[in-house]
C-alpha cells in the first residue's frame, strides 16, 4: 500500500498556508472554525493546491493567543468549534435560545480586523456547556449509542485525556491560578488529591473531554472532507508547552523544571531567545522509551496527514537556560551525541507516524548533519528561497534543492512575500532578482504582478518534492501572522478580509495566474 510518505515524495505537489482561525465564512463567529476549514479547503482545491497547512490547533489561555505556548500538547483549542454541527447544541432549546442570543455579539465579532479569540472560545464554551447538559441528560442516562461512543473516546484517548480534562477543570476552579499555587496536594498531582477533586467534580471534569471529543469528530470529518477533495491537511506539532500545561502538570518528570528552551543568537535575536518553556528532561524520556512523544506523534497522526516538527535542531540539541544564568548552553554535547539523539528520535517519529509524512523546521543556525539526516530518513526540511545562499553568498538556484524538502517564499514567523521584497536592501534585490530572472539591475525593482510571478515562478519550478506558499504570498498582501520577539494583539490573530466567495472575485487576476504557474510547472 502506498503511503502519504511515498506519494508526496514521489510526486510535484503544492499546498497553501492559511492558519485555521484566519479562514473568514459567511457564518464563523469571528475566529475560523472546522466550518470554515471545509469550505477554504475546497476552496483551495479549485485553485489546484493538494495541501492545507492550518498551523498548530492546541489550545491556550485566556489572553495567549500564540499555540507553540500552548495549554496542552494534545488538546484542541474550543475556539474551533463548529457551533452548528454539535447535535447537543442543536437539540437542547437553552443552547439554541443562548445561541440565538449572540447574534449582535456574533456579528461584531465576525465584522472584527482581527480574531477575536477570547469573547468567541468564551461564548462557545457557555454554549458547549449547555449541549452537555443535554447529552447528559438525553444521552448518557439513557446509555444511548452516542454515549457509548463518548466513552470509547475517552478510553482510547485516555493517555492524555483524563490528565487534560482534569487540569482544565482545575484551571477553571482556581479562576486560572498557576498550578505552582495550587493546594500541595493538588499541585502536585498526588493520586488521592486529584481523585478527591474528580468524584467530587465528576461531571464538571467530564465536561472538557466532552468538547475534546466534540473537536475531534469535527477535525476528523474535515480531514476525510478534504481527502475526497484530493487535499492532504498539514497539522503541527510545538515543540514545548507553557509552565502552565496540563502535561508538565501532571507528567513532570519528563520536564527539568526551573530550566528554560530558548535559542542561540540568530537574524532574529542578537542576544539569544528565551521562551519561557520548561525543558525536557532527555534523559528521563529516553530511559522511558520516549512515551511522551511516541502518544504525541500518534495523536497528531491521528488528525493529519502531514506534520510539521516544530524546532527540528532541538531534539538533536537543545538550547537550555539553567535556573538563574543569562547565558544558554546546549543540553548535549559533542557532535555524534548530538547526532545519535536526533537519530534515535526521528526513527522514532517514523515508526509512530505509520507512513504519514513528517516535515522537519529545520531553520535558523543548523548543523549540516541536520540536514544530510533529513534527507536520508526521507523527512523533508524547509527551503525558504530568501535564506538560501551559497558558500560565495549568491542565492541558491532552486533547482538545486534537494528533492526530499518543502520549498516556499515565507513562513508565518517572517514578513510575506512582498513585504520582504519591498524592505529589502536593494544591493540584496539586485542579487536575488538576478538569480530569479537572469537579468541584471540595480535593484530598483518594484513589487508587481510581474515580480510576483517570477518569484512565486522559480519556487515551484524548484526541485523540492513541495512547494508551498502562504495564502497571503498568493494574492500578494503584506498581513503577517507573527512577529517573533514580540508580544501583542497583532501576533496569531490575523483574519482573511474575506471569504472564499469574495475573494475569488477580488483577487481573481492572482488566482488564474496562480493556476497557470502551477500548470506550467507541473504542480497541478
Amino acid at each position: 500500500m502506498t503511503t502519504i510518505q511515498d506519494q508526496v515524495l514521489s510526486s510535484r505537489i503544492n499546498g497553501i498556508l492559511l492558519p485555521l482561525a484566519a479562514m473568514k465564512t459567511q457564518h464563523d463567529w469571528g475566529v475560523g472554525d472546522f466550518a470554515s476549514l471545509r469550505e477554504w479547503t475546497e476552496f483551495f482545491a479549485q485553485q489546484g493546491a493538494k495541501i492545507v497547512q492550518i498551523l498548530p490547533l492546541q489550545e491556550t489561555a485566556p489572553g495567549e493567543t500564540c499555540p507553540y505556548s500552548a495549554l496542552s500538547a494534545f488538546a484542541t483549542d474550543p475556539v474551533y468549534t463548529d457551533i452548528s454541527d454539535v447535535p447537543d447544541i442543536s437539540a437542547s432549546p437553552e443552547a439554541r435560545q443562548y445561541v440565538a442570543s449572540l447574534a449582535d455579539k456574533i456579528s461584531t465579532w465576525h465584522q472584527a480586523k482581527k480574531a477575536p479569540f477570547f469573547a468567541v472560545k468564551q461564548a462557545k464554551l457557555k454554549a458547549l456547556w449547555l449541549g452537555y447538559q443535554h447529552f447528559l441528560q438525553a444521552e448518557a442516562a439513557a446509555n444511548s449509542p452516542r454515549f457509548q461512543a463518548f466513552e470509547a473516546y475517552c478510553a482510547a484517548q485516555s493517555g492524555w485525556l483524563r490528565g487534560y480534562a482534569l487540569f482544565r477543570a482545575l484551571k477553571e476552579f482556581f479562576k486560572w491560578q498557576t498550578w505552582t499555587q495550587w493546594p500541595e496536594g493538588l499541585r502536585n498531582s498526588e493520586p488521592q488529591a486529584v481523585a478527591e477533586f474528580e468524584a467530587k467534580y465528576r461531571e464538571y471534569v467530564a465536561y472538557f473531554s466532552y468538547v475534546q471529543w466534540v473537536l475531534d469528530q469535527q477535525l476528523r470529518r474535515a480531514k476525510v472532507f478534504a481527502q475526497q477533495k484530493g487535499v492532504l491537511i498539514f497539522g503541527d506539532i510545538p515543540f514545548g508547552t507553557n509552565l502552565d500545561s496540563a502535561e508538565v502538570w501532571s507528567e513532570r518528570a519528563n520536564y527539568r523544571l526551573g530550566w528554560e528552551i530558548g535559542a542561540p543568537a540568530d537574524q532574529f535575536s542578537k542576544g539569544g531567545q528565551r521562551w519561557g518553556l520548561p525543558a525536557y528532561d532527555w534523559e528521563y524520556q529516553h530511559a522511558h522509551n520516549l512515551d511522551l512523544w511516541r502518544r504525541k506523534i500518534r495523536r497528531v497522526t491521528e488528525l493529519y496527514d502531514i506534520f510539521r516538527l516544530d524546532h527540528l535542531v532541538g531534539f538533536f540539541r537543545t538550547y537550555v537556560f539553567a535556573p538563574g544564568d543569562d547565558v544558554g548552553a546546549f543540553d548535549v554535547q559533542g557532535e555524534q551525541n548530538q547526532i545519535d539523539r536526533g537519530y534515535n528520535f526521528l526513527r522514532m517519529v517514523l515508526d509512530e507516524a505509520k507512513g504519514k509524512l513528517p516535515v522537519g523546521e529545520d531553520l535558523g543556525v543548523i548543523p549540516n548533519y541536520v540536514r544530510r539526516m533529513l534527507v536520508d530518513l526521507r523527512i523533508p526540511g524547509y527551503k525558504v528561497l530568501r535564506w538560501e545562499r551559497e558558500d560565495n553568498g549568491y542565492y541558491r538556484e532552486p533547482r538545486n534543492y534537494p528533492r526530499v524538502s518543502l520549498a516556499t517564499t515565507s513562513t508565518h514567523d517572517t514578513e510575506t512575500v512582498r513585504g520582504w521584497w519591498e524592505t529589502m536592501d536593494p544591493h540584496e534585490r539586485a542579487n536575488i532578482w538576478e538569480m530569479i530572472s537572469a537579468q541584471k539591475t540595480d535593484g530598483n525593482v518594484p513589487f508587481n504582478a510581474d515580480t510576483q510571478r517570477a518569484i512565486l515562478r522559480r519556487v515551484l519550478d524548484s526541485n523540492s518534492a513541495i512547494t508551498l506558499f502562504s495564502w497571503q504570498d498568493i494574492i500578494g498582501t503584506l498581513d503577517r501572522v507573527n512577529t517573533p520577539g514580540t508580544v501583542g494583539e497583532e501576533n496569531w490573530t490575523y483574519r482573511s478580509e474575506y471569504t472564499p466567495q469574495q475573494a475569488a472575485d477580488v483577487y481573481a487576476p492572482q488566482l488564474e495566474m496562480y493556476r497557470q504557474l502551477l500548470k506550467e510547472t507541473g504542480r497541478l
